[in-house]
């Protein structure tokens, strides 16, 4: 096995979902810079993967509705997204096996998209407007607001403060919110889609739609996992979660957290 793939593989679902999103937007940029210096015509890949408002497009390009959150404008707009994740995932829901990333992750893409579709199809303000949608933002809060709702009462560090997870998801709701009429509108509608739905599955997580596609999805990103033996510690696990979302990350003991580190699905 080549040492790049073999790389991949070992990486939890979070980090593979980041790799994949950093090669996308670089690679247009590498193509274009070869293109550019034998004088042959660039491309891009946004008018064919964006997410248009018009639902007519959509009907005729559905697999926009979860190809847009790949796209980045430029290098800050993927930056933050990504370290956002990175930091979620990294340090708060290292739990969640793939199935659950994955659900949280494009269902949080999927309702951004009709978050923005609908709001634009129905708002006065938007009508002969034309900005379609790209970018992962609408993941991101999606995965950001189901930590700060599961886990609210868990703190973290601001450098001048501490703050409780469920105060910090506040914020960045309100402040997507409140900048709709300032800038980016369809982009902090995206958001709060997401952020409504990574709330949904946090009061919900249990609970699956189980749309097909994401399901073959899953079965795709597992198929990139090696195998190994599964432990029969669901109940004690679903307990420690249990405890995590009423009290905190921080309530839990010592052996609680080795527990549920040493159980966790990494890959």
């Amino acid at each position: 096995m080549e040492l790049g793939q073999d790389y991949f593989i070992k990486q939890p679902i979070y980090k593979k979902i980041i790799i994949i999103n950093i090669i996308i937007f670089l690679l247009p940029l590498v193509t274009n810079t070869f293109l550019f210096l034998f004088n042959l015509k660039q491309i891009s890949l946004i008018d064919l993967f964006d997410l248009h408002p018009a639902i007519g497009d959509v009907i005729w390009s559905p697999w926009t509705l979860i190809s847009y959150s790949f796209l980045h404008i430029d290098f800050f707009h993927i930056f933050w997204n990504m370290l956002i994740l990175y930091v979620v995932c990294n340090y708060f829901l290292y739990f969640l096996d793939k199935k659950k990333f994955l659900e949280i992750y494009f269902y949080g893409v999927i309702f951004g998209g009709l978050f923005f579709l609908v709001s634009y199809n129905i708002f006065p303000v938007f009508k002969n407007s034309f900005s379609p949608l790209i970018g992962s933002s609408a993941a991101v809060y999606s995965i950001l607001i189901f930590a700060c709702t599961y886990m609210p009462e868990t703190k973290v560090n601001l450098i001048f403060f501490d703050i409780k997870l469920k105060y910090l998801g506040l914020f960045y709701v309100l402040l997507s919110l409140i900048q709709i009429p300032f800038s980016n509108a369809g982009g902090n509608i995206a958001h709060l889609g997401g952020a409504f739905y990574g709330f949904y599955y946090a009061k919900n997580l249990n609970k699956s739609l189980n749309i097909p596609a994401l399901e073959m999805l899953y079965k795709y990103f597992n198929s990139f996992s090696k195998p190994k033996e599964k432990m029969s510690n669901q109940k004690k696990i679903d307990g420690i979660l249990d405890k995590i979302s009423k009290s905190g990350y921080e309530s839990l003991s010592k052996e609680e957290k080795d527990f549920l580190f040493k159980n966790s699905d990494k890959n």
